[in-house]
């Protein structure tokens, strides 16, 4: 594994909690509408979190419920996190611009979404490895 995962907690604090915590919003409605995604951000964040707080997101596998019930091993997962990252960009292309800060904004949103698309990339990495040492031991 070529990454930390510190440097990994690092990226996803960046992506999933200074926007909230720290970064000034342009406007107040790219704020609004990012806030009104964060269900989708949830949904990408949680995953996310296991993996690069433990090196593992063992816990979705056994799972049979709507979230997972169809996510066996990595691939899986990674394309779980993959569809509900495409929903999370389906809501910020819905973000109508109508001033240069509402554009900064809207530029912003982009930017976060495909960082936390690299970031789902990154953390596929971290738990295929896992997940093949442990089927090979």
């Amino acid at each position: 594994m070529t990454e930390t995962l510190p440097r990994l907690q690092e990226t996803f604090k960046s992506l999933f909690i200074a926007p909230f915590a720290s970064h000034h919003w342009a406007s107040h409605r790219g704020r609004s509408h990012w806030s009104h995604l964060e269900g989708w951000q949830d949904a990408v964040a949680g995953p996310l979190c296991a993996i690069l707080k433990t090196g593992s997101c063992e816990y979705v596998y056994s799972r049979d419920d709507v979230y997972f019930r169809e996510v066996s091993d990595p691939s899986e997962l990674r394309a779980k996190l993959l569809s509900w990252l495409a929903e999370l960009v389906a809501g910020v292309k819905q973000f109508e611009v109508n001033t240069s800060q509402e554009a900064a904004d809207l530029e912003f949103m982009h930017s976060l979404v495909a960082g936390m698309q690299e970031l789902v990339e990154r953390a596929y990495v971290v738990e295929q490895s896992r997940w093949q040492s442990t089927k090979n031991a």
